[in-house]
């Protein structure tokens, strides 16, 4: 005869309680157990299918156990009685963490001239494109072009961070990866101090004034120089001989057809030393009478102006490649070497707490800490914006960067080109977690069949 509900007693009807509330605690806990497996198991997969995929950093997911209730109270012990240890029943376990592994992984050759990989624990910087605005005179007319990178490190989190470094040359002359976005890093810009005729007693007293162009310390977008178009009077490229013992009416050119042009630096700016602007003091090369020539007003790599210095066109470079201090340099048609760039080299303060954003981006979100700009090669100022330390003059105050601002030289990096970053993807140890994996799965499910099997004699009691 079946027992009822009705007829057991209180003890048996508690006890029957506590038999059932027990067991049922162990099919949640094996539930809880098979959710965590699954959750695990989605990450072995997708590390598994990312096994050739450059750049991909393979996640890593732990377990942790979940709550417990008490059903007696540890005790110390007192003068007649010795202690006892508290017993606890859990609940199954959930999921730890689930953690990238930033660590470099192995290089795989490409033989594709701006294929890069770092060997460090940084990113390579990409985004959009600057946007810019025309720069008008009084009567309205284009007088150049202006626009911003980056100059403080609170703008560092606009780029996207990236370990892939498949990077090619787009139609205008922009510095792209495989999906178009343009690379970040320093530009090799006109220099406002060069004068081609300093002597050279004043080039030793100051050398930057025998440098033709230096580096911008302005992050932007990296694009080739633009193609010089013919010199003119018009557009100021052909200037009257200032030879005294010259022909009448000879004149000289301040540039070949098809040379390199560089952009020239942005004015101050927000209170920044900067280097002046073009309308400041720039010497163009062969201009011996010191006439000014008008340039853009900012320091990226588009170069145009109402005077037609340049026609407007990138120039054609071959055999580009990435060198090992993060250079980017190619071949002009005149056999000139051409310095585009220096790659910038995002370093944050924990690498494994970046954000992993959709496709091989990442942003440096909570978890990551602080993110800083570091490079492979020296610079002319030490911070972002071409900011610069100003001793204190009479009743200016002395002028010091913001630290957080500071362009480090990274010395845990380096660049190996003609070829990416291989997936850090350990297939022999993926598949031997999914083997463990697997087994802790259907551990779980047998407790909840023996629990189930139980649960069943307990309803079938008899008496």
């Amino acid at each position: 005869m079946l027992w009822s509900p009705a007829r057991l007693t209180g003890d048996r009807q508690r006890h029957r309680k506590e038999v059932f509330r027990a067991m049922t605690g162990a099919m949640y806990a094996a539930i809880g157990g098979l959710k965590s497996h699954m959750t695990k198991l989605n990450v072995i997969g997708n590390n598994v299918a990312n096994v050739n995929t450059h750049g991909y950093k393979a996640q890593r997911m732990t377990f942790q156990e979940s709550i417990y209730t008490t059903s007696k109270s540890g005790s110390n012990g007192g003068v007649t009685l010795g202690g006892n240890n508290p017993s606890q029943i859990g609940y199954g376990c959930s999921v730890g963490s689930i953690d990238l592994n930033m660590s470099p992984s192995t290089y795989a050759p490409t033989g594709v001239g701006l294929d890069c990989m770092l060997t460090g624990e940084g990113f390579f910087m990409v985004g959009n494109k600057v946007e810019y605005k025309d720069i008008l005179d009084a009567n309205g007319k284009k007088i150049g072009v202006e626009g911003s990178g980056i100059t403080s490190a609170s703008e560092l989190t606009q780029p996207n961070l990236t370990r892939v470094g498949n990077f090619w040359v787009d139609a205008d002359g922009y510095i792209c990866n495989r999906d178009n976005q343009v690379l970040y890093g320093f530009a090799r810009v006109q220099n406002p101090y060069y004068n081609p005729n300093a002597t050279a007693a004043e080039i030793a007293a100051n050398p930057s004034l025998g440098e033709p162009t230096i580096i911008s310390t302005e992050l932007v977008p990296l694009r080739v120089p633009l193609s010089a178009a013919a010199p003119t009077e018009a557009n100021g490229g052909r200037i009257p001989d200032p030879d005294p013992n010259a022909a009448q009416g000879a004149t000289i050119d301040l540039w070949k057809e098809g040379d390199p042009v560089y952009p020239y630096l942005s004015a101050e700016t927000n209170g920044l030393n900067r280097y002046p602007s073009y309308k400041d003091e720039i010497v163009k090369q062969g201009n011996a009478n010191g006439a000014k020539v008008n340039g853009t007003q900012i320091a990226v790599a588009q170069n145009t102006n109402a005077n037609r210095v340049s026609d407007e066109m990138p120039i054609q470079l071959k055999g580009m490649q990435i060198g090992v201090d993060g250079s980017i340099t190619g071949k002009a048609a005149n056999g000139q070497t051409i310095v585009v760039g220096y790659i910038a080299i995002a370093s944050a303060d924990s690498p494994d707490g970046v954000t992993h954003m959709d496709g091989p981006y990442y942003k440096a979100m909570g978890g990551a800490g602080n993110l800083r700009v570091t490079t492979l090669v020296d610079l002319p100022s030490n911070y972002l914006g071409n900011q610069v330390e100003t001793p204190a003059n009479g009743n200016d105050p002395a002028v010091t960067p913001p630290a957080s601002d500071a362009i480090m030289k990274d010395t845990n990096n380096s660049v190996k080109n003609g070829g990416l970053e291989a997936s850090s993807t350990d297939v022999a140890n993926e598949f031997a977690e999914m083997i463990t994996t697997q087994r802790g799965y259907q551990a779980n499910t047998r407790i909840i069949t023996v629990t189930d099997q139980m649960l069943e004699e307990l309803v079938n009691m008899k008496r």
